[in-house]
């Protein structure tokens, strides 16, 4: 693994795009399969936070597999969350 000081501003920028698509992939994966259940508002939610998170992903991480990673944690976070909110929509605290 280089230390990036000696990569030219290709190197680093395909490195970026590849941080990038390993952060984004999981989360758009989750917004096409959200879409096609009939999900838009899910979708635009998901879409919307998993971009977000997906640009940290790719500044802040080292490796590639490391961005793989994250995107995959972020994914199955953002599908969780999607329950919960489910969850408190269908089941109301108080019952009238």
């Amino acid at each position: 693994m280089a230390d990036g000081l000696l990569l030219t501003r290709g190197e680093r920028a395909r490195g970026f795009a590849l941080k990038l698509a390993g952060g984004l992939a999981p989360s758009l994966v989750l917004v096409v399969v959200a879409a096609a259940l009939g999900g838009g508002a899910v979708a635009v939610a998901v879409a919307v936070l998993g971009i977000m998170c997906g640009l940290v992903v790719a500044t802040s991480a080292r490796t590639v597999r490391g961005a793989l990673t994250a995107g995959v944690v972020i994914a199955a976070l953002l599908f969780l969350l999607q329950i919960v909110v489910a969850w408190f929509a269908t089941h109301p605290i108080e019952k009238s």
